[in-house]
Formats: C-alpha cells, structure tokens, sequence
C-alpha cells in the first residue's frame, strides 16, 4: 500500500475503529476487569557434590564446583489480565497470564523461555457448576503444590548452572508438579463442605531431565482424564486427585497414572500440611517427565511431603521434608536413582502486603540403587513483588 494510499484510507479507518469503540464499550459494561502481577528474584548459592557418585536420572543437582544463580523462585513472574461478568445468572471469566520468569544466562537474551502462560475462561454458578476451559493448572496435585511454602522462596534449585524458568520447590522431593494443561474441566460444590472436579486435557508428551528417561510422542489417540475429590471444613481440607492418560512407545503403549492424598490443617497460627502420592509412567518431577525407562517401559514411583509453617505477625517461618522413590523398570540399571530426599527451611516476611523478603536453607539428596548418593545444600536470600 503506498503512502497515498494509506493517507486516502485513514479517515475510514479511524471512524470505523471509533465506531468499534463505541459499540464495544456499550456491550462491555457490565465487565470488570483487573490486573495483577508478581515479580521475583533470589540469589542461590549451593554447595554441589564432589564425591565423585553416579546417580542417573538426576540430571538438576549440581556436581563439581560449587555453583550460584540470581533466579525466578518457585513461583514465576506473572502477569494477569482477567475480565469477568454475569449474564442470565452464569459468571463468566476470561484470563491470560503470562508467566516468562526472569531467568536468563545467555547473553543478548538469546535463551530466554517465554513460553509459559495460562490462557482460559471459566462459565457457571452455584447451582450447575463452573466449566474451565483452556489451558490452566491442571487439577492433579494442585493442593499440595499450593501448600508448598517454596510459593515464596526456591525450595529445591533445578539446574543451577542454567535455571529453569523456575526452581523446583518440593516437586520431585514429594510429590510431582502439577503443570499446565490444555483442559475442558467441570467443578461443582457438593453440600456444604464436598467439592468435585472432572475433566478432559491434551495428554503431554513424555521428555526427560535425567537424560536416560523415554522421549517421543504420546499418540494422543484419546484425551486424558484428572479429577479431584476434596472435603473443606472449618480448620482445613482433606483431598485426592487422579491422572491417567495414554502413552505410546516403540515398546508397546501403556497408561501413566497417579493418585495422591492432601490434607492440610490450620491450628491458630500453625498450619500443617501433609501429602502422598502413588503412580505408574508419570514421572516424580513432573508429569511424563523420566515417566518410563528409555525404551518407554513405564516406571513405579511414590512419595511423600510433610510440613509446618507458623505466622508471628507479618512473618512465616516454615519447615518441609518430602521423600520420592524410584522404582527399576526395564532396561534400568542400579546407578538408576531410587530415592530423592528434601529437608528446606523457611523465614518469610512481607512488608505493606506486598513486599516478599525471603531466606531459605535446603539439604537435597539423591540415592541410587546402588547406594550411591548426591547431595546439596542450598541457601537463598530473595526478593518478590505482588501487585
């Protein structure tokens, strides 16, 4: 289009996108919309392994020299737009949340992921229920992620050479990080104090951190299924969750599945929290992540978590210890992790509601088959913003 062109267009333009305008803001009265944002960064120093031991399948404690990283926390940084409304008696919700964290040690930003984001809407009310549709948190281990005080701090590093978008928390030390999914999931209230979840997701595909773990695709031949079972009352919660979906390998298809039981208790200012989980092909980082042996032969695993985090005014201080267990499946050999242990603690204070000053101190083990282990220690001071 030449410039004389676009000149001889512009008026048209500009009064159709104000006529746009007009009739957009008169349909969209009724809408509230927010935003919300979080911004951290934490300095991480570690004490790596130098013992010389191989455990395999345990590709994010570090090995060597001691290692340091200025780097997104547990939580990633966030921004959330949300436009919400009622009509004919339903609420209706929109969001998009983008969520690149700040990490990045290539130079000219050549390494950066910005590919994390949540994108849905929810519909529905208090009698039919609420429907979720598109990409979320998925609804297997929500509850145990979100009790996880490492919401605030780091946790577990991962990679600490070269961060991931985020550290690891307790996922892989406990319990298996819940993820984000491309989902069509139904929530209703049952009574007073039952609530139940179900629905369908995209199935991932499976990918490996440790290096030895099956990589490839799932065939998607059908959806996943997730749901959730979960009591409130007055001083907490008690739930269970479940995953399942298909996986095709070259070694014949099988169904990673896993279960898990959460419950939390509020006593005064003392909360504890404790969670266990129990799988088949799923992973203990993450879902499908070193689910199955390199040939795709799924792998048995199980954990648990445990915590307690107590407020003095505006200050939380916070212990967890989580266990995760590997078993051989396959071709695994006895250098194949078999146990990964994590014992964190926490000092969390927050000034004018908003400002996060965190310290953490974490001890990470990983044990082969073998008997041989890795093991870090793990001490961070950070810094987050939530508006």
């Amino acid at each position: 289009m030449t410039h004389k062109t676009t000149r001889l267009y512009l008026p048209s333009i500009i009064a159709a996108l104000m006529a746009g305008s007009a009739h957009a803001a008169t349909e969209n009265a009724a809408w509230d919309f927010n935003f919300h944002g979080y911004v951290n960064a934490h300095a991480v120093f570690a004490d790596c392994d130098d013992s010389g031991a191989v455990v395999a399948g345990n590709a994010l404690l570090c090995t060597g020299e001691d290692a340091t990283s200025v780097s997104n926390g547990y939580s990633p940084a966030s921004f959330q737009f949300s436009a919400s409304t009622q009509r004919e008696g339903f609420d209706i919700t929109a969001m998009l949340a983008v969520e690149p964290g700040t990490t990045d040690n290539s130079a000219f930003n050549g390494n950066g992921d910005n590919r994390a984001y949540r994108a849905f809407f929810t519909v529905g009310n208090a009698e039919m229920g609420t429907l979720k549709v598109g990409r979320d948190y998925g609804v297997f281990g929500i509850d145990v992620v979100l009790e996880d005080m490492a919401l605030g701090g780091v946790g577990a590093p991962a990679a600490i050479r070269s961060p991931l978008n985020t550290t690891l928390g307790a996922a892989g030390y406990g319990y298996v990080f819940a993820d984000r999914l491309s989902q069509i999931t139904y929530s209703r209230q049952l009574g007073d104090n039952f609530q139940a979840d179900i629905g369908i997701f995209q199935p991932l595909d499976p990918v490996s951190f440790g290096g030895n773990g099956y990589v490839g695709d799932s065939g998607s031949e059908r959806p996943g299924i997730h749901g959730r079972l979960r009591y409130n009352h007055d001083k907490g919660y008690i739930s269970s969750t479940f995953y399942s979906q298909d996986v095709a390998t070259p070694s014949g298809d099988y169904t990673a599945r896993g279960i898990d039981v959460t419950a939390a208790l509020q006593l005064g200012d003392t909360r504890l929290a404790a969670s266990a989980f129990d799988g088949q092909g799923f992973g203990y980082y993450g879902l499908l992540v070193d689910g199955a042996d390199i040939n795709g032969t799924p792998r048995d695993t199980s954990g648990w978590f445990t915590q307690v985090t107590h407020m003095m005014g505006a200050t939380k201080f916070g212990f967890n210890y989580g266990v995760s267990k590997v078993d051989l499946a396959g071709v695994d050999t006895q250098i194949q992790v078999e146990q990964q242990t994590k014992a964190s603690l926490g000092v969390y204070h927050t000034l004018w509601s908003m400002f996060t000053v965190s310290g953490e101190l974490s001890r990470m083990e990983a044990e082969s088959h073998a008997n041989e282990s890795i093991e870090n220690t793990a001490f961070s001071v950070g810094l987050a913003l939530s508006f």
